[in-house]
């Protein structure tokens, strides 16, 4: 008995390469065009995604005049608000001062500055809300992920640390009406002997402070009307300005009914540089 064996070959299609400014690459191929965009060949074209959507999603709500900003070691820019109302009459010279320093170094503080930004043109007192880090910092990473997560030796202390959970922000019986992932300056380094700081204050003369930061207006919701320059008379020195989401917040049935927008200081990011006596 005669058996024939006969062998079909398929010839293995071979998608075409793309050319992006005098580079080529091969089909499947994913490359990056700069820092904030990866691309894909596929076929002779080429799609690309941005590594920083959060650049196409402007601030909504009272940020005045938003722009992106370059941040000193970060690809990524972040979004900045001009908060300095325009109100001012045309003859009148702006007299601005920059914001003091946090009052606590850790928990909830406040940052005061000197305005003429009004229209009677008069140097008045500006007052925000902000927190370096809290007083009890949590961990770098999201107990969930724990179990799952190594920090490699060398990277167990940040200068910016971004919240991996939505909080509120909160202050006296006020709470914030949308949550937000906050950033908090580290510092919590180990020391030479192998030992390390709780409240991530100064580590062996180590401290992590604010490099760049901006002022956004948060929109709260009071159980009690306030008002006027007395509004921050709840904030308490110390306090934790975020509150983890634990569950849906319902405005009206926990008697939040007043509204009041306060000025925060928003991290953009930190640096950590040794203390000087």
């Amino acid at each position: 008995m005669l058996f024939i064996i006969i062998c079909i070959f398929f010839s293995v299609v071979k998608g075409l390469p793309c050319t992006v400014y005098n580079k080529t690459y091969d089909n499947g191929e994913t490359f990056r065009l700069d820092c904030r965009t990866q691309c894909t060949c596929q076929n002779g074209t080429y799609a690309c995604a941005s590594l920083c959507p959060q650049e196409n999603i402007s601030p909504q709500g009272l940020c005045r005049h938003p722009r992106l900003v370059e941040v000193p070691g970060q690809c990524c820019r972040e979004w900045m608000c001009d908060n300095v109302n325009m109100e001012r009459p045309p003859n009148c010279e702006a007299l601005v001062t920059p914001w003091a320093e946090c009052s606590s170094q850790c928990g909830l503080g406040l940052s005061r500055r000197m305005s003429n930004a009004n229209e009677a043109c008069k140097p008045n007192n500006e007052t925000r809300l902000c927190q370096i880090r809290p007083c009890h910092s949590p961990p770098l990473v999201n107990a969930k992920y724990a179990r799952h997560h190594h920090i490699r030796k060398g990277h167990e202390c940040k200068a910016t640390i971004k919240s991996t959970t939505p909080v509120r922000l909160k202050f006296g019986d006020c709470r914030s009406r949308k949550t937000f992932h906050p950033k908090r300056c580290g510092g919590a380094c180990p020391s030479a002997s192998g030992g390390g700081g709780g409240d991530g204050n100064s580590v062996n003369g180590i401290v992590c402070a604010p490099e760049l930061s901006t002022t956004v207006k948060v929109e709260f919701l009071c159980r009690s009307p306030v008002e006027g320059h007395d509004r921050l008379d709840g904030a308490v020195p110390g306090d934790d300005l975020w509150e983890p989401v634990r569950r849906p917040f319902s405005a009206t049935a926990d008697d939040y009914v007043h509204s009041v927008y306060v000025d925060v200081e928003w991290i953009v990011k930190c640096t950590c540089r040794r203390h000087s006596d």
